[in-house]
């Protein structure tokens, strides 16, 4: 028998500017980690409980590139739904 819940929350998708790339969920490295810090774990995507905090967080992002003079000022960030389904197999 297996369980199931779902959790529905705010992820941020990342679009580099040019037509030829492909939009992206983004993951924590964007967030405060560093590379190493999660060695042996797998990535996990950058989440909100509100549409409110995912928002302000992509604001943010996209102010911090506005200046640039490279194709980093092409940059957007944009906060979708995402739903997280957890699985629990029960013996």
């Amino acid at each position: 028998m297996t369980s199931a819940w779902r959790r529905n929350l705010w992820g941020v998708e990342f679009t580099s500017g040019r037509r030829a790339d492909t939009p992206m969920l983004i993951g924590t490295a964007w967030s405060t980690a560093r590379p190493g810090d999660y060695v042996g774990e797998p990535t996990r995507p950058l989440l909100f409980v509100s549409r409110r905090t995912a928002r302000a967080w992509c604001q943010a992002k996209c102010a911090q590139y506005a200046d640039r003079t490279d194709t980093c000022a092409m940059w957007r960030f944009r906060a979708v739904p995402v739903r997280e389904t957890i699985r629990q197999r029960t013996p």
